[in-house]
């Protein structure tokens, strides 16, 4: 073999990842070179071969399912140095849009392994993980493309497009999670919020079977009293009587509070009394509950949504939530508890367990990713860019990546220097070439 040829061949050694090995026995090599030695093949002696074989520290393999080096795309059989650069850019976005898509998805992956407790990080992290190397694995075997394995590695291609646009549809969502966690809880709560605020009504009704008994009572005796002729003594008298019987008070009362006056002194008070005094008692309850609503309106105004529910629809927060919104703020609220007594409007600042001390979080971790989701894509829906931010920005980069490294993966595996590099003629070759090196020597 010519000296040019040897040296061509020393080049490609040193340049080729798959020479690595052999690069590696050689440096460590320890040989004297005698270059006057009658001998030509006693000019080169090796004093010490390294033992031992070169293998890759398990991180580093770990990183490379993670980060896959371009020659990890092609076969064996043959390489050169554009292609393994053109392979190096291809594998480059596959890794990084695999990457950015788990980053992107590890929150919705940490929300669905939240049942876990402490080992819920470490479990979101394997999945993710191992999503990226199926996608990664993917991808890289869908480079493997001779003639009889086009329609395989086609399937390989369209797995590492599909999973790559879940994680896409996800990596948003994902963000969102994130960076808009209060506000995604505050939009869930004031759908509730509105759903019921409407349809409160003051139905109280203060001693109604009373008023009923008592109204009955009082107009029998008005109409007693109307046949009456006042003109007439005795019949003047009966209706005096009447009169003192159906407006009956007592006397020496301590309070003129209609309700301490029915609770107490009930049987002492005249029909008629009894029904001035319950509708003035429900008259003061309807001026009470528009007060009240007022109020109400003024704290839905002032407090953000997801403490409004907490306080006005316990039940329903406890559906959605858990955690104490209201947390250090309670004091500040106490001064309203008057307004609602009495009043079917709920108003509950009290709580009595452990989650009394603990932040908001989703009762349900499936609701989280359910809300986020209607949220994020109704604001895509309805063109709400200002709103959007960072979230829209991972989505669009995730759909740039992905579309991209597919593209890029298909152009690859069609070019002829990959079919070469998994050809058995060229590999055959290649054994013919050492071959006939040997033989030179």
């Amino acid at each position: 073999m010519s000296l040019t040829r040897r040296k061509k061949f020393l080049s490609w050694l040193k340049t080729n990842e798959n020479s690595k090995h052999l690069v590696w026995e050689a440096a460590n090599t320890e040989v004297m070179y005698d270059p006057d030695h009658l001998d030509p093949t006693q000019r080169l002696k090796i004093f010490d071969i390294p033992v031992g074989k070169y293998k890759k520290d398990f991180f580093k393999k770990l990183w490379e399912n993670v980060w896959v080096p371009g020659y990890k795309l092609r076969g064996k059989s043959y390489s050169d140095r554009n292609f393994d650069a053109q392979l190096s850019q291809t594998s480059t976005i596959m890794s990084l849009s695999s990457f950015f898509d788990m980053v992107c998805t590890a929150p919705i992956l940490f929300y669905l392994t939240k049942a876990a407790g402490i080992f819920a990080l470490p479990l979101s992290f394997g999945y993710g993980y191992f999503l990226l190397i199926m996608s990664n694995k993917a991808g890289e075997y869908s480079m493997n493309r001779p003639k009889d394995n086009n329609q395989t590695a086609n399937i390989l291609l369209l797995i590492f497009f599909l999973l790559s646009l879940v994680k896409t549809l996800s990596a948003g969502v994902g963000i969102d999670l994130v960076s808009r966690s209060g506000e995604i809880k505050n939009l869930t709560a004031e759908k509730f919020i509105h759903v019921k605020s409407s349809r409160i009504q003051n139905n109280v009704i203060f001693y109604e079977d009373l008023l009923k008994s008592s109204k009955k009572d009082c107009n029998r005796l008005i109409e007693e009293q109307s046949k009456l002729n006042k003109k007439r003594r005795k019949q003047l008298d009966i209706y005096n009587s009447l009169d003192k019987k159906m407006n009956r008070s007592p006397l020496n009362i301590k309070s003129s509070d209609p309700k301490f006056l029915l609770d107490n002194y009930s049987s002492q008070l005249g029909s008629c009394t009894k029904v001035n005094l319950i509708n003035k008692l429900n008259d003061q309850n309807k001026f009470k509950f528009k007060n009240s609503q007022s109020i109400r309106s003024n704290l839905y105004d002032r407090l953000p949504a997801i403490s409004a529910l907490y306080v006005f629809q316990r039940n329903k927060y406890n559906d959605v939530f858990s955690g104490n919104p209201i947390l250090g703020t309670e004091t500040d609220l106490k001064k309203y508890v008057k307004s609602f007594k009495d009043t079917n409007i709920e108003f509950n600042i009290d709580c009595f367990n452990k989650e009394c001390n603990k932040s908001v979080e989703w009762s349900n971790p499936g609701k989280a990713i359910n809300e986020a989701s209607k949220q994020f894509y109704g604001r895509i829906i309805n063109k709400e860019w200002d709103s959007l931010g960072l979230s829209y920005i991972g989505f669009l980069i995730s759909i740039l990546l992905s579309s991209t490294a597919t593209i890029l993966l298909y152009a690859s595996s069609i070019d002829i220097r990959n079919r070469a590099s998994r050809s058995e003629d060229v590999e055959n070759w290649k054994d013919q070439y050492f071959q006939e090196m040997n033989e030179d020597n």
